[in-house]
């Protein structure tokens, strides 16, 4: 049982349930995963993964529409293979410029290893080209081109690159329950991203931020969440517009809590009208929130706890950038 969407608004996503053609796949390699999604119908399905470990050799890639990845918890590990070079898991098409929009993919209660010690490269199949936007990173999760995606109850943990990473254009996405620690670089990093709902995540021990949002990252919500003992920033946003942060911890990270600038070779890309409510921003080793740049103006701090951290607590780059609003419920220390 499973896979349909409603979608009444943009920021109203709702799963219904309808009946599903439902394929079992036990133990093995993604030769196996892979032949099974082949073998689904015209309009998809659910593969439903058993206890075990699955070997990753090659990508599996999810470009149907209507179709879920299914296992059971932590029981089901997805272990990439030494040397693979390659993501573990692609939701929407592998090339560049992406082929179509796919729509109403899930994927849930999984456990995904990028096993990064083993690893040669970043980038799929060899070196990272410098500026080649083609380039597929190898992260846990690499959505792409994507609208209406599901991901629920998943730890990625020892990527190469990322544990969970949206790019070429992503709407209506929503993550939940994601657990994503040791990853090369971010624990959930997001391009060219809208319309999207990000709630219950913990983002730790990646060796660099645990949320970054670096282009065309707008109108999204991060609610309930913590990322916390990142090599770098908890939040890391350049080209951010419109997004509200709820009840979000940025504790014990190696550098910022909240990291905001402008990409400055590109006019227009500077952090504007984000909200952040009854955030928690303690501990972290340089400043709590800093603003690096003066475009980065207005956005709001409203009833949260800003203090402990090493450098300043608030930094910004010109005055007034920051409103901060408080109704007694919480102190902020400036």
């Amino acid at each position: 049982m499973l896979l349909g969407w409603l979608s009444s608004t943009a920021d109203d996503i709702r799963p219904i349930t309808a009946p599903r053609p439902t394929l079992s796949v036990a133990a093995g390699e993604d030769e196996a995963i892979t032949a099974a999604l082949a073998a689904l119908p015209v309009g998809g399905g659910v593969i439903k993964l058993g206890a075990g470990t699955f070997l990753i050799k090659h990508p599996i890639i999810l470009e149907r529409d209507d179709v879920e990845l299914r296992g059971h918890g932590a029981d089901t590990l997805l272990i990439l293979a030494p040397q693979a070079n390659c993501p573990v898991v692609i939701v929407g098409s592998p090339s560049t410029p992406t082929d179509r929009i796919v729509h109403r993919i899930t994927v849930r209660d999984l456990l995904i290893d990028g096993d990064r010690d083993e690893q040669n490269f970043e980038c799929y199949g060899g070196p990272c080209n410098a500026g080649n936007s083609k380039v597929l990173r190898n992260n846990g999760i690499t959505i792409r081109g994507a609208e209406e995606v599901l991901i629920e109850n998943v730890v990625t943990r020892r990527a190469r690159s990322g544990g969970v990473v949206l790019e070429k254009r992503c709407r209506k996405i929503q993550i939940t329950g994601l657990d994503s620690y040791e990853n090369e670089f971010d624990g959930l990093a997001a391009y060219e991203t809208e319309n999207s709902d990000f709630t219950q995540l913990n983002l730790h021990h990646n060796r660099s931020a645990g949320f970054s949002f670096d282009w065309r990252f707008n109108h999204n919500r991060i609610t309930d969440s913590i990322a916390a003992d990142n090599g770098s920033q908890g939040i890391f946003m350049r080209d951010s517009m419109g997004n509200d942060f709820e009840r979000v911890q940025l504790q014990a990270n190696g550098e910022q809590g909240v990291f905001m600038a402008e990409t400055r070779s590109i006019p227009g890309t500077a952090c504007r009208y984000n909200k952040f409510r009854m955030v928690t921003i303690t501990g972290n080793k340089a400043h709590g929130i800093r603003v690096n740049d003066a475009s980065c103006n207005p956005n709001t701090l409203e009833n949260s706890v800003v203090n402990a951290n090493g450098a300043e607590d608030i930094s910004l780059a010109d005055f007034g950038q920051l409103e901060i609003i408080q109704s007694g419920v919480a102190l902020v220390s400036q």
